[in-house]
Order: C-alpha cells, then structure tokens, then sequence
C-alpha cells in the first residue's frame, strides 16, 4: 500500500478516536440556520485530519475548510471529516469519516470509516474494495423496478416546488428508496451490494468523493455533471448495470 494511503487510514482512525472520546455526547453546535448545521466536533477532527495528510505536500480540499481554491486536475485530497453531522448530534448511528485522494478528476482511493460502529470501508481504484479484511462487490440488479436507490437531500440543494416535484418523479420507478443522511455510508453500501444506485443533486465534491472511489474500485461506475455552485455536482453511481 501506499504511504498515501496508510496516512489516510491513519487520519480515519485518528479521527473517529476523537470523535468518540470527546464529542459522543455533545458535538458542540456553533450553528444550526437554514438546512445546515455547524459544530465543533467537524472543526476538531477535520484538523487532526489535516496534520496527518499534510506531511505529503499534496492540497487538502475539505468541508470546514475557509479557502477552497484547489484544481481537481491535479492530485488533491477530499475530506469530509464528519460526514452525516446531524446524524452525530442526534445520537443516531449514520455517521462518518470519509477521505479520499483525486487526480486528474477521479478517484485513486477512499477510505469511509464508520463513527458509530467501527467498520473500516477502503477501496483502491483497479485493486479492490473491502470493508476491514472482506472484498466487496456491487449488486448484480439490471432492472430498476428490483433496485435499491439510496439518497437524500443535501443542505446545498435546491428545496422549492418544482425542484422537489422533479426528485419525485426521478425515483418512482425504483423498487425501494432508502435516505440514511450520510452520502460516504450510502454509497458504501452500493459499493457492498446492499444498493444499487446512489443518486443525489446539488452534492458536495468531499461528501461523495471516498464512497466513490468504493462504488469504482468494486466494479461500479459513476457519473458527475455541475451543480449550481463550486464543487456541487449531480452525482449518480450504480452497479454499472443500471
């Protein structure tokens, strides 16, 4: 494995320590307006994240970071360092680290480490998928009245009429939708087969880029087209039959 790559598992482990040893039972609010929510406990281990990533020289663009002046063309890091914040606050068990390394606009690795009950997701692009030591392998589902949409509702999307009306008809003709409030443990789960496709509009680049990398490097394939705003994108990943 990389050094990379073992700096990442280090950063996710590191991470999920904090979390769990000083904001488990409180993550700290700063700021609840609007649809999205704020708190220190992001802060904290988006930081202890950093200091680990940092050593490689290689450009961090992350979510609670001020200044996001980074060229997906060029090797970058993707951090989501509590991925599913609300989630957190509430005690309910749907949250994560993600990190991911980019270049020339697509994945090369992502590890999703599950806060609350401690799996380990990796999956290294043309090598494989695991969560700790089992492989993983997308569904085999090629008809989308059988198959499993995960989704959701991200703070930066869109909420009015028409835009929701359209989100209705998009996912009629699924078998079942399923909205967990993390996009990094959703797309884990179609990179594990227990889904089939992810979708959401108006996401950002650091919530999906980790579980991304997982959907490729076990056999799926994904899709991204601009959203309304910088790093926002339209991403849909699938089992590469759908």
């Amino acid at each position: 494995m990389s050094p990379e790559y073992q700096l990442a598992l280090q950063a996710a482990t590191a991470a999920v320590d904090l979390l769990r040893r000083d904001f488990l039972e409180d993550a700290q609010v700063t700021d609840d307006r609007d649809k999205d929510i704020k708190t220190q406990a992001d802060v904290a281990a988006q930081a202890l994240i950093i200091s680990h990533l940092e050593p490689t020289g290689i450009p961090v663009l992350a979510e609670e970071a001020d200044v996001k002046e980074v060229d997906l063309a060029h090797p970058v890091w993707l951090v989501d360092p509590l991925d599913g914040t609300l989630n957190f606050t509430r005690g309910f068990a749907m949250a994560a680290i993600s990190i991911a390394l980019w270049d020339k606009g697509q994945p090369v690795f992502g590890v999703v480490q599950d806060i609350f009950n401690g799996q380990g997701y990796t999956g290294v692009v043309d090598e494989g998928a695991w969560c700790d030591d089992q492989p993983l392998g997308v569904s085999t589902v090629d008809a989308v009245d059988q198959a499993i949409l995960a989704t959701g509702f991200p703070s930066g999307r869109q909420y009015d009429t028409e835009s929701l009306f359209g989100f209705v008809q998009s996912v009629q003709s699924y078998k079942k939708v399923r909205m967990l409030g993390s996009a990094a443990l959703m797309l884990t789960q179609v990179a594990a087969g227990h889904f089939d496709v992810y979708e959401e509009e108006d996401i950002y680049i650091w919530d999906v880029a980790a579980g991304l990398a997982l959907v490729r490097a076990a056999g799926g394939q994904f899709t991204m087209a601009p959203g309304s705003g910088p790093f926002k994108y339209r991403v849909k990943a699938t089992n590469g039959r759908l």
